[in-house]
């Protein structure tokens, strides 16, 4: 392995630890949580296009499989103590709280929706589930589908929500880019069962991007997530959820 990428993988593992410390000892680990992944926020851009090889300019998180896939089983794990934490489960006071609501959220959209983002598009039907309920998790399962079938069909085009209109604000594409990739996707999917390109005993994505957004979201107990992470990560786990792609 090169060493920028064994900097690379250092620098992306090191807040889960500080994370995971933090949720339960509070403190200054959870300042040095949210000062490190602040930073890391602001340098990653100039780090990727370190690390990744020129033939793969898109790449947002260039990382070898081993690495991805700790990150993801770290992404479960972390957001089961991050519901424990904020809940008050773990002791923490008001202010170590809203320390650690910022530093768990930065890492989750930073580190965990980039390396979902580089799952979904592994050849390998395991990596790519796993991707994929990383996503579900986020309540953002729909990106799976919508980015594969609408964004790299239609990049640049007006038939692409996630490609902003020249002088759009941010404020006028984010909603657009929400809304808009959704129903398209939803579009994109139907187009494929109606064609058949898709197995009829299959559930259709809808079911699983919502349903698993539903019952992870409506199990807040963190006892429970770190069982249901033990069975998506665990030994014919990811067999099995492959069972359901593509």
């Amino acid at each position: 392995m090169k060493p920028d990428v064994i900097a690379f993988a250092v620098a992306t593992v090191l807040p889960v630890p500080l994370l995971a410390i933090g949720a339960v000892a509070g403190g200054w680990w959870l300042v040095a949580a949210l000062i490190y992944l602040t930073l890391f926020a602001l340098v990653l851009d100039e780090m990727v296009a370190i690390v990744s090889a020129p033939q793969r300019p898109e790449t947002e998180f260039p990382a070898a499989d081993w690495l991805c896939c700790a990150l993801a089983c770290a992404h479960f794990a972390l957001m089961a103590l991050a519901v424990w934490a904020l809940s008050g489960g773990t002791g923490l006071g008001v202010g170590e709280r809203l320390v650690a609501f910022f530093a768990f959220g930065i890492f989750f959209g930073q580190v965990s929706n980039s390396n979902a983002h580089e799952l979904i598009h592994r050849s390998n039907g395991a990596l790519h589930e796993f991707g994929k309920w990383v996503f579900i998790s986020h309540l953002f399962g729909h990106h799976t589908s919508a980015h594969r079938l609408v964004h790299h069909r239609h990049v640049g085009t007006a038939r692409d929500p996630n490609t902003a209109r020249r002088g759009q604000s941010f404020y006028d594409f984010a909603p657009r880019a929400w809304l808009g990739s959704f129903r398209a996707w939803l579009r994109a999917e139907d187009a494929l069962h109606d064609r058949g390109t898709r197995k009829a005993a299959r559930l259709h994505p809808y079911t699983i991007y919502f349903g698993g957004g539903g019952g992870l979201s409506g199990r807040g107990r963190p006892d429970w997530r770190l069982r249901w992470g033990y069975r998506l990560c665990g030994p014919g786990g990811l067999r099995h959820s492959a069972a359901f792609d593509v």
